[in-house]
């Protein structure tokens, strides 16, 4: 399984989400593609952190959280403060951005997903 990074950034902004409503949503995510694909979230409209970096026929879950008190996605940091996340994708290495597929974060029934990563075009495709 690929290691999945550690968030060592600081709450975006000084916000950050009460960890009481928190509910663990992990997204399984396999890489059937010929290259690395890195997963990032948005904290702030400024800022993304990696999820994981997951290589050919390897995958890894994202730990994302669901605060349902308040209908907002978040990551952990370093400091165990839960981040709100903006938004979420992955994409191919090097080209992360301009390849993502975004990771859709339902706020209406949010569940834990797999998808299976592979590209399509030229972008990402995951189902």
């Amino acid at each position: 399984m690929a290691a999945l990074a550690v968030l060592a950034c600081p709450a975006a902004g000084g916000e950050t989400v009460d960890p009481k409503g928190l509910v663990r949503l992990p997204v399984d995510v396999r890489n059937s593609g010929p290259d690395a694909i890195v997963c990032q979230a948005e904290i702030a409209h400024w800022f993304a952190t990696d999820l994981a970096s997951i290589a050919p026929d390897d995958h890894a879950s994202l730990d994302l959280r669901f605060d349902t008190l308040s209908r907002v996605w978040a990551v952990m940091n370093a400091r165990d403060e839960a981040l709100p996340v903006e938004r979420a994708w992955c994409g191919v290495k090097g080209s992360t951005y301009e390849t993502r597929w975004d990771l859709p974060l339902g706020r209406d029934q949010p569940q834990a997903r797999r998808l299976d990563c592979r590209p399509e075009g030229p972008s990402l495709a995951c189902r």
